[in-house]
């Protein structure tokens, strides 16, 4: 088939495609033929990635209270309280900040939402849940929870999944939907990093899942179902799903004060966790890298940052970091030279601004770096982290060029990117011959996949 009239910079153009790949690329001629696209002088551009998603969380969080809004304990009781739900169900919200909070979170304020029903709030970041005392019983958890009723880390991860385990059709069709949104955004790709098995990317590829490219990565509760197997990343699991990469969250987060840091947070004394030992860290990496594995470490801290540096660096191996946070500027070099890969979510230096500069101080002159990458030779890939962000790709491009989401001026503006550095970074395939025919049109009319347009 041949499109033709794409603007591509500046410049219209037909792209032929033969078998889901671009074969020849030509000034346009004006002609068209039975069974052409007209792109009608539409931007083409290549399909876009979101190279971070938790895809059970957020095929989940539509039905869930949103909790940005709220600035203090007692308007998160209030959002809970009035959030429609069936009567049954526990009772859900997410987007929970309470880092800023003036008042301690203390289980007591969600017992006055639900003394029946189990209440859970998540942390935008869910590396930390807020509950009431019917959720602590039900889930085992009461003297980790305390009086404040906040879990942290492991705990709170452990509730996650608790919420996550539904039945399976029912998980199955609320995924699909969220990627039928995710592709009439331009989405044809995601990197999956949800806490499931490679047998429930077996079971949506035998009903026919074929919505968008996924990347399925695993935990080490559950590499060994890869290395079993004999896959490597990036071998097709069937249908147009591939094996991910390891994830190892190796530190905690900002808004918990749990990311793991060489000094501590400001006016604290904690430096915060490391999850996982330096030793079992490489450990793992070392496992995976045998069997063809690559790792994408989570890392938020500057020591988080230094020390998956430093594994990278013993193991021999090139991988990604996971958000990659706050990184000395020496370590972005090390990054460079040892060909990692800065996987980064632009929304969260704008949603953390206010946090980051009240927890990090002057330390955020290196936070949340994304041009610094660049400019130093350290590839970059962006993503949502969804559900602590919407999976959005446009909305991941606006932070990473506009470095705000309201009236005040661009927090540390010279780590914003160009247009095109953002676009680059959110795709895997260029407008080439020989590359993946993932192409999406950009008008005055709105966004179409190719897909959507055949």
């Amino acid at each position: 088939m041949m499109i033709r009239n794409a603007l591509d910079h500046g410049v219209l153009i037909d792209i032929e495609v033969i078998d889901g790949m671009i074969t020849a690329i030509i000034p346009a001629t004006g002609g068209f033929h039975s069974g052409d696209f007209d792109a009608e002088g539409d931007e083409v551009l290549p399909g876009l990635w979101d190279e971070h998603v938790h895809i059970r969380s957020w095929a989940q969080v539509i039905s869930r209270a949103n909790l940005l809004p709220a600035d203090d304990s007692d308007a998160v009781v209030e959002i809970l309280r009035t959030h429609p739900t069936d009567g049954v169900e526990p009772i859900v919200g997410h987007g929970l900040r309470w880092a800023l909070w003036k008042d301690a979170p203390r289980m007591s304020a969600l017992d006055t939402v639900s003394a029946t029903r189990p209440v859970v709030a998540f942390s935008m970041d869910v590396h930390s849940v807020w509950i009431n005392s019917v959720a602590a019983r039900e889930f085992g958890v009461v003297e980790a929870a305390g009086e404040s009723g906040i879990l942290r880390e492991h705990d709170a991860f452990a509730v996650l999944s608790r919420m996550s385990d539904i039945d399976d059709d029912v998980m199955d069709d609320l995924i699909a939907a969220a990627m039928m949104d995710a592709r009439a955004k331009g989405i044809v790709g995601i990197t999956s990093f949800e806490m499931e098995s490679l047998t429930d990317w077996d079971r949506r590829i035998a009903k026919g899942f074929d919505i968008v490219k996924v990347r399925a990565s695993l935990y080490p509760e559950r590499i060994h179902e890869a290395f079993d197997r004999g896959l490597k990343t990036g071998d097709s699991l069937g249908g147009s799903v591939e094996m991910g990469f390891l994830k190892v969250i190796t530190d905690g987060s900002l808004n918990t004060r749990t990311a793991y840091m060489h000094a501590p947070f400001e006016g604290e004394a904690t430096t915060g966790v490391l999850n996982t030992s330096e030793s079992e860290l490489e450990r793992l990496l070392r496992e995976a890298t045998d069997h063809g594995v690559t790792a994408a470490l989570h890392a938020i801290g500057d020591k988080a940052n230094t020390v998956v540096i430093d594994t990278f660096e013993k193991v021999g191996a090139a991988g990604r970091i996971e958000h990659a946070q706050m990184v000395l500027p020496d370590d972005v070099a090390r990054m460079a030279k040892l060909g990692l890969t800065a996987s980064i979510q632009p929304a969260h230096a704008v949603d953390d601004r206010d946090v980051a500069d009240k927890l990090w101080g002057d330390r955020v002159s290196y936070a949340y770096p994304m041009k610094s990458f660049l400019d130093a030779g350290v590839k970059l890939v962006l993503g949502s982290d969804a559900p602590v962000a919407a999976l959005d790709p446009w909305h991941t491009i606006e932070m990473a060029t506009a470095r705000t989401a309201d009236g005040r001026p661009a927090w540390h503006p010279d780590e914003a990117l160009t247009r095109g550095q953002a676009i680059k970074a959110s795709a895997r395939s260029t407008i080439d011959a020989g590359q993946p025919a993932d192409l999406i049109f950009v008008g005055p009319d709105g966004l179409t996949p190719l897909a959507s347009a055949l």
